[in-house]
């Protein structure tokens, strides 16, 4: 039976206290509900990125914007496949929460893993638990990074992970850690398993009310130093599982996973500030534009002018204004540019 051993520290409890009181910040943030659609958008995509950037994806953030906005292609196909299952995915985890009842289930874990690798894995590996021995080798020497369980070990390990977080009463925050290091630790399928265990931490973050808005690309953390994301997983273990891992302390990785969601949120608060700052510059006609553009793919400048009953100089000023921004990017030239969300 699973019963991680972990401590609650001095140094995380001031995080989790820090964190409980930057949630309550941004929950009274009143942001104008056109910009908070646009903030959301850009954190799906943000995560999408973030989460697949981890594991080799060579598609750059705005890239990723581009395959899943607006189905453009870069001749990566499987990178472009990962973003899109990534995305589309996130899309659905409050329907998954309401699907599955907030609980970790096999079924969840298999139905997700699925989703994620659709088009990309063979169906014989796609949404089930591995049946072959696997091992992580560091790319540039070769050397052995780590020999996760036998094949035999995987789905009672998966079913000991699921009754500990049916049973525990640790702080959400905790728990998203330990499942995430362990699902990690254990690395049930042939591929995406990252992928898969970053995707439901988020899940079940969101199920114990801890969404921020939808706005905090915890994933970012991560990637900003993907080193240090697999030094703190594999700590100081030798590479065989059953030499170390099997028994992990799990206390520097809390640590190190919630300063990670603290300082990504204190990071949207101030974007969320300079958000602000620049909506009481923003006219109504910008506002309804941004409404608009969320429910349209783009909208170039006679467009703009002929919407509001105004010149082209003024329409040309207020959609440049909200390229500098950051609200909307622009494709094409002269006449012809397009302005659409970033």
């Amino acid at each position: 039976m699973f019963q991680p051993k972990y401590a609650i520290s001095d140094f995380t409890t001031t995080c989790l206290t820090s964190i409980e009181r930057l949630t309550v910040q941004l929950e009274q943030s009143i942001i104008p509900e056109e910009v908070l659609a646009h903030i959301k958008q850009q954190c799906l995509v943000a995560l999408t990125h973030f989460s697949t950037q981890i594991e080799g994806n060579k598609l750059s953030m705005e890239q990723v914007s581009g395959v899943v906005e607006k189905h453009r292609t870069f001749g990566l196909v499987r990178d472009e496949k990962e973003v899109k299952n990534y995305f589309i995915l996130l899309g659905k985890t409050t329907k998954l929460i309401s699907q599955y009842k907030k609980s970790l289930t096999h079924d969840l874990i298999l139905h997700c893993h699925s989703n994620l690798l659709n088009g990309i894995a063979e169906k014989n590996v796609r949404g089930t638990f591995r049946n072959v021995q696997n091992a992580i080798y560091e790319a540039q020497s070769g050397n052995l990074i780590y020999l996760p369980p036998e094949p035999k070990d995987v789905t009672g390990l998966v079913s000991d992970l699921c009754h500990w977080m049916r049973g525990t009463s640790a702080h959400p925050l905790v728990m998203a850690a330990i499942f995430h290091n362990q699902f990690v630790t254990i690395h049930p399928f042939v591929d995406g398993n990252g992928r898969s265990a970053r995707f439901l931490s988020l899940y079940l973050l969101e199920a114990k009310s801890y969404d921020w808005k939808k706005i905090v690309p915890i994933d970012r953390y991560y990637a900003d130093d993907r080193g240090l994301y697999y030094q703190m997983l594999q700590q100081h273990y030798s590479p065989n599982y059953y030499h170390g891992r099997h028994d992990t302390d799990f206390t520097p990785w809390v640590e190190y996973y919630i300063t990670g969601i603290r300082i990504i949120l204190e990071g949207t608060l101030n974007q969320v500030a300079l958000y602000r700052a620049k909506n009481i510059l923003m006219n109504n006609r910008q506002m309804r534009i941004l409404k608009y553009l969320a429910h349209h793919k783009y909208i170039v400048v006679s467009q703009y002018a002929k919407r509001f009953s105004i010149s082209t100089r003024m329409a040309t000023r207020d959609l440049r204004q909200l390229v500098d921004w950051g609200y909307l990017a622009v494709f094409g030239q002269a006449r012809a540019t397009k302005y659409f969300l970033k």
